[in-house]
């Protein structure tokens, strides 16, 4: 095994290389990479080459993995692949439209009753400028709170729901209509901890996101709302974070057990941007 990585010089994320993303993975590369996806959560994998059934079969070692809801976003013939950009008949982004708008902080899948645990984004054309992604550390996140807050986090329960994300999409103009979603994917909302144990090694990390959290148990709308605001305000500042600017061929797989990512704005009119998801399903109890 080649393998070699080289953390990144913010909190969280790192450089792997010695890696192709063309082959099924052997175990102890997956267990290099299962450990360095907690250790750091966010994996860079540079000059990569696949084709959505290489990045399938790629992902598949690790996990099973999730569909999405959003029809027009599945990849024909690979309905795996959740296909992210303005290249479709419809565009598909989770980001303001505009430098300074409101962002969409969120962990994959959290509104669904079984969450992404990992999601692996493959880039096939990038935009000149824009277009990057952030992601927070939720273990630096949760390690920041006083102990008094700590104490109070471990008793709150959130509430994710897609209506949320919907409420974001059609405030930044995007388009978002039922009849692009499953039908057959009927979860409404969830609830889940606020604060959650990582499987591997038990270290805490927050659990939520900016539009999708739209409650929290025993907390009118107005409190909850703005105690979510408060939250990202900590939860996602800037020395919790890593801008990944994104080249072709890059390939990012994060831990959405600990990290909280959003997208950044792109001119969807005039650049191309063309992503690949596969999305790992959680297998672990989030309770």
């Amino acid at each position: 095994m080649n393998y070699h990585i080289q953390p990144c010089k913010s909190v969280i994320g790192a450089r792997v290389t010695g890696v192709s993303l063309q082959t099924v993975p052997d175990q102890q590369t997956i267990d290099a990479i299962e450990a360095d996806l907690e250790r750091y959560g966010v994996l860079i994998f540079a000059d990569q080459d696949i084709s959505p059934a290489q990045q399938i079969s790629f992902s598949k070692a690790f996990a099973i993995l999730e569909i999405t809801g959003v029809t027009h976003a599945r990849l024909p013939g690979f309905e795996e692949i959740f296909v992210v950009g303005n290249t479709g008949e419809k565009l598909v982004t989770f980001s303001p439209p505009t430098i300074g708008g409101e962002l969409e902080w969120h962990s994959d899948h959290i509104h669904r009753k079984i969450p992404a645990r990992a999601s692996l984004l493959y880039a096939k054309e990038v935009p000149d400028e824009g277009g990057d992604t952030l992601f927070a550390c939720m273990y630096s996140a949760y390690d920041a709170l006083t102990e008094e807050q700590k104490l109070e986090y471990e008793t709150l329960r959130v509430i994710n729901s897609v209506s949320g994300l919907q409420a974001y999409l059609i405030r930044q103009g995007h388009e978002f209509g039922s009849d692009t979603r499953d039908p057959r994917i009927t979860d409404d909302q969830v609830v889940w901890p606020l604060v959650r144990r990582h499987p591997l090694t038990g270290r805490r990390a927050l659990y939520f996101g900016n539009q999708v959290s739209v409650g929290i148990v025993g907390f009118n709308e107005n409190r909850a709302r703005a105690f979510i605001q408060k939250l990202t305000e900590h939860a996602c500042r800037a020395d919790f974070q890593l801008r990944h600017h994104w080249q072709k061929g890059d390939a990012v797989l994060w831990d959405n057990r600990r990290v909280l990512h959003a997208g950044t704005p792109y001119d969807v009119e005039n650049s191309r941007r063309l992503m690949h998801r596969t999305t790992w399903r959680e297998t672990d109890n989030i309770e």
